[in-house]
């Protein structure tokens, strides 16, 4: 008695959802990977960037160090990590003031070297806009810099100086046309 109740309330869908059992589990599977391959791919992506800012970190603690040679290795890594494509906008105007301190850093400190010898110790100037350079007759040793990314001319008083500027401007201009051209 109860194999005929059975079979006679079986209704009809139950043999197509048990037909359609193996097909729902199978997109069920490509769900489940699809997920786990997007998971993967975002981590992945992550890490790059963890490594990315890292490198970025080492090349600003570089870039900002007094000793020339080691400030043109800092400039020369940012002007490449900036190349990246996981540099992002924010990123671009972070190295863009990097950048222009360093050219700021450089020119400052030249012009605080040539403040007039009558100056009380400790008494520093406000600095213009741009302060005033001193020109090729004043300084023998004086080697002019042209900084593209401000369109003026400096000078430097050593060769490791004027190539730490030059690094500093191309990574500024490099950095400008990167953003530009997004």
């Amino acid at each position: 008695m109860f194999g005929t109740q059975a079979a006679a309330a079986d209704p009809g869908w139950l043999e197509y959802v048990a037909a359609f059992a193996p097909l729902s589990t199978l997109v069920a599977a490509i769900i489940a990977g699809w997920i786990a391959w997007r998971t993967l791919a975002q981590r992945r992506e992550a890490d790059r960037r963890d490594q990315w800012w890292q490198r970025t970190q080492w090349a600003i603690d570089l870039a900002m160090d007094p000793n020339f040679s080691r400030a043109v290795v800092g400039l020369i890594t940012l002007k490449h990590l900036a190349a990246s494509d996981l540099c992002t906008d924010e990123d671009y105007q972070m190295l863009d003031k990097i950048g222009g301190a360093k050219i700021d850093a450089l020119t400052l400190s030249e012009a605080s070297a040539d403040r007039e010898p009558g100056a009380a110790p400790g008494h520093t100037p406000w600095p213009s806009a741009h302060p005033p350079q001193p020109g090729p007759a004043a300084r023998a040793d004086a080697i002019p810099v042209q900084l593209e990314s401000r369109g003026e001319r400096v000078f430097a008083t050593s060769a490791a100086m004027a190539k730490a500027l030059t690094e500093a401007d191309r990574l500024v201009s490099f950095v400008g046309s990167r953003r530009g051209g997004r």
